[in-house]
């Protein structure tokens, strides 16, 4: 094996980090859809030709964490020798990929002459895919063919040659031609610019010892996160979340469990106990679950390492197959972010049984509404994604963060400017919740409040929402649970009606309606009793909590001047 010194190594390692942000970079830079430029709902990154993480963008950790799965399948269907350069390929079935039909990853091979030496990869939630319903996420499917167009390692183009037939195919398939198109097209522009950076790197340096330092960074990192693993308890962890319902067997909850368990310097993930696949779409493959272990303990443990393969080989996920968590073919997954959320939280929720002074309360559920118009007959045809950030949970040294979005690696909120500029919708309020955050020693952080005026008419809804029984925003040492999300359409009338469940095709709106989506706040850690008298002024004074409760909540009494 070549040798390589440390200095290398970290050179390395930067560049080709460095390439994975100019991918992002690009793509958001060419992208059609503000879900990509603006929300970032995206993954991108470099993997070894052996399916070994060596870089990614910071952005969706479930999008991030399976890009060598695809790679692997990729070299199991295609080949080592199948690939040239010039070749880009897509694929997007879930049970390839871990995430659901939406998730479209585009991706090259990418040589130092005749050597495969890597893939850039580029996965991004598309406008649409065709499915049953505009922009996907569909509640109440019952198996993955109604999901839409799935792709399992195609050929965009072979050698540099475009498959005109292929995006033909996508175009008059997809309900928003133009904005889809669009999309992909920054997806193999953000590959090139990586593949263009690997190539560069390799000329210079030579592909043996960028393989060499890489090797030596998996390594290195391995090490250390063992070392933090070796650092906790030994023992056996379990949490437990009682999900809503699947979308189609409305009256029947089910759980999602995890056990953890420490030996020395090895971790060990158990779905163990949790429901069987569902008949709605919120099923999980078995790609996408492990991966949100991997993200959440990686989040603990070592936090501002850029990820790499080594952050994971010491943490062993075990699943049977047939479970919420590891469905088979074909289960629907289309909503499969809410067990997704659900992981991550309960992972963080099992070690603070072990490690309580490194691990927050709990965060809000992923929430948000779809607005769309697909007939021309009502109008020009649009859809605007707005996942919402809300409240995380309350931290052992701090308050919990606002407008974040845990399961989903903070992802953005779309501006208001851009969405007034973009659809026929004005944002006529956009604000905190305080009254959602748990309280505590640390409260958690607030959710938010939009409030969307159509103005025209036409335009249909569709709610993202779970948890709103069993809230994953649960306070921990003390401190009380974070509200549930839920959307008001025409709030304050006598037509107020409101929404906790998710559900689709709500509408159609006539213009002027008025729709407020508020999301859930985070759980609060340490009792409350134990906040600082002068946070808790500090609050009443920035408007996020009254005189009367701070004392109610807190104890504590504030003397307000009246000045002159």
């Amino acid at each position: 094996m070549t040798a390589v010194d440390p200095v290398t190594a970290e050179i390395v390692r930067n560049a080709l980090g460095s390439a994975a942000q100019e991918m992002a970079q690009t793509l958001c830079r060419t992208a059609y859809n503000p879900l990509l430029y603006d929300v970032q709902d995206f993954g991108l990154g470099i993997v070894s030709a052996d399916g070994a993480l060596w870089a990614a963008a910071g952005a969706h950790p479930l999008f991030i964490g399976t890009l060598p799965e695809t790679v692997l399948g990729a070299l199991a269907t295609v080949g080592r020798d199948g690939f040239a350069p010039g070749d880009v390929l897509i694929v997007n079935d879930p049970y390839l990929t871990g995430s659901h039909i939406s998730d479209t990853c585009v991706y090259m091979p990418v040589f130092a002459g005749d050597d495969l030496v890597a893939f850039a990869l580029a996965t991004a939630h598309w406008a649409d895919i065709g499915g049953k319903v505009p922009g996907g996420w569909c509640g109440d499917t019952t198996d993955v063919y109604q999901e839409g167009l799935a792709f399992s390692h195609q050929r965009l183009a072979r050698a540099g040659e475009r498959n005109d037939d292929l995006w033909s195919l996508i175009a008059g398939n997809v309900r928003y031609p133009t904005v889809v198109l669009g999309d992909l097209e920054a997806q193999v522009a953000s590959c090139r610019q990586g593949a263009l950076r690997v190539e560069s790197l390799c000329a210079k340096l030579g592909a043996a010892r960028v393989r060499a330092a890489m090797a030596d960074v998996i390594d290195r990192t391995d090490a250390a996160i063992r070392r933090e693993i070796a650092a906790i308890p030994d023992g056996v962890y379990t949490a437990t979340a009682r999900m809503d319902n699947d979308g189609v067997a409305v009256d029947e909850p089910y759980d999602v469990v995890l056990t953890l368990t420490v030996e020395g310097d090895r971790l060990v993930a158990s779905f163990a106990g949790s429901s069987a696949a569902r008949g709605g779409p919120v099923n999980v493959p078995f790609p996408g679950s492990r991966t949100m272990i991997r993200a959440a303990l990686k989040g603990l443990l070592l936090p501002t390492d850029p990820a790499n393969e080594g952050h994971f080989r010491s943490i062993e996920v075990v699943h049977d197959p047939g479970l919420v968590t590891s469905a088979v073919r074909p289960a629907p997954t289309d909503s499969y972010g809410y067990v997704c959320v659900a992981i991550c939280e309960l992972a963080i929720r099992a070690l603070a049984q072990a490690i309580p002074a490194r691990c927050p309360a709990g965060g809000f559920q992923l929430f948000g509404v779809f607005l769309f118009r697909v007939d021309p007959r009502d109008g020009t045809p649009f859809i605007a994604i707005d996942p919402m950030d809300g409240g995380n949970g309350g931290r052992p040294h701090e308050d919990g963060p606002t407008m974040m979005f845990l399961g989903n690696g903070d992802v953005l909120n779309t501006p208001v400017e851009v969405v007034e500029g973009r659809y026929p919708i004005r944002v006529e309020r956009f604000e905190y919740l305080a009254e959602t955050a748990g309280a505590g020693t640390f409260r958690g952080g607030m959710g938010v409040r939009r409030d969307y005026r159509l103005l025209e008419g036409g335009a249909m809804m569709q709610i993202v929402n779970e948890n709103t029984d069993d809230p994953l925003a649960k306070g921990l040492n003390g401190g009380t649970d974070g509200r549930r999300s839920e959307v008001l359409v025409a709030p304050g009338t006598e037509r107020e009606r409101i929404y906790t469940q998710r559900e689709s095709f709500v509408g159609p709106f006539p213009a002027g309606e008025l729709i407020s989506v508020r999301s859930g706040g985070g759980g609060g850690w340490g009792p409350p009793s134990g906040r600082d008298p002068g946070r808790v002024a500090a609050d009443v004074r920035d408007g996020l909590l009254s005189a009367e409760q701070a004392r109610e909540t807190y104890g504590v009494e504030i003397e307000q001047r009246r000045v002159a």
